[in-house]
């Protein structure tokens, strides 16, 4: 009988979920026919603050609805729509709520086919809907991680581009075309935002909000500044891009310090052992000295330590 409930359950979810996912395709031709000619009149119009609202995504102003009545509220609909953008899929929060339901109830299926309890998998099953969200926060950091990585390379390829004549637009262009992914595809996106309608300032901020990082922020506020004071744009990056490596250098340095110090005491130790037997015992250490054989496996000792040494120097020494 328990498992007839917990089949029927599943099959109730499923078809749920079906049935949100067609109601939701049938929707979306008006709903995206609807944002584009609003789109199109804000770019029509020119009205500062409607380009604004246009510069966000489509994806932040979608919902999870089912009709008329909505299913997730619209900050937890907004919150996905971000973390959907940080981790650069191009999923709707309509297309990821229904994939968490189906891995939800994929997973509550197998495990109760696979053991004689059934209500295991109804205990189970919200275990596969946590797990996709987990997964996607776990992607958006690694993903803001990569972007972080490679700002420093972008802004000395902005600063030579600006150096060489190009406008920002330009020198954006010509990075885009050079650094690898995921930091090229935005790049495309915020350059195709100024192509629609944006200005530069909110397309940056667009992308400020998309990758949600620190690094980002200093370099973006720092272009909007100049923008609104002038000055020379190429020598803000250079030191923006200078700043940022002596940060980086500094948390590596402070990374690798145990290791540095595991180095010093390792080449260290044979010296003391060797200072203490001769204070010690000095009979006992004497034929490494007196002995032609000892004076060779001596030099082979302090030659191995000292190669030993500027080996792990070597290893620690990361350079930015």
């Amino acid at each position: 009988m328990l498992l007839l409930v917990t089949a029927a359950v599943m099959v109730g979810a499923f078809g749920f979920t079906l049935v949100l996912f067609v109601f939701g395709y049938r929707t979306q031709a008006v709903e995206t026919g609807m944002r584009l000619s609003r789109l199109k009149g804000q770019a029509m119009t020119d009205d500062r603050d409607s380009t604004k609202n246009a510069g966000i995504g489509l994806r932040r102003r979608a919902s999870v609805s089912l009709g008329g009545m909505n299913l997730v509220s619209t900050r937890l609909a907004g919150q996905w729509a971000a973390q959907l953008e940080q981790a650069g899929l191009t999923l709707t929060v309509k297309e990821y709520f229904i994939l968490r339901i189906v891995v939800s109830l994929g997973l509550g299926t197998a495990v109760t086919m696979a053991q004689p309890f059934p209500w295991i998998g109804l205990l189970v099953a919200p275990v596969g809907f946590v797990g996709v969200g987990v997964w996607i926060k776990r992607r958006a950091v690694s993903r803001r991680k990569k972007l972080e990585a490679q700002l420093v390379e972008l802004l000395q390829m902005l600063a030579s581009g600006l150096r060489a004549g190009f406008g920002l637009n330009q020198a954006l262009e010509s990075a885009a075309e050079q650094i690898p992914a995921p930091l090229s595809v935005e790049i495309r996106r915020t350059l195709r935002d100024t192509a629609v309608g944006a200005s530069l300032e909110q397309a940056l901020e667009a992308l400020n909000n998309r990758v949600d990082s620190g690094d980002f922020d200093i370099v973006i506020t720092a272009i909007m500044i100049q923008r609104a004071v002038g000055g020379n744009l190429a020598e803000i990056l250079d030191t923006v891009a200078h700043t940022m490596r002596e940060r980086i250098r500094g948390e590596i340095q402070t990374l690798t310090s145990q290791q540095r110090l595991t180095g010093f005491v390792i080449a260290g130790i044979p010296v003391a052992l060797a200072l203490y037997f001769i204070v010690v015992s000095p009979d006992y250490i004497a034929p490494l000295i007196t002995d032609s054989l000892g004076r060779m496996l001596l030099g082979a000792a302090v030659v191995m330590e000292i190669v030993g040494f500027f080996v792990i120097k070597k290893i620690v020494d990361i350079e930015v």
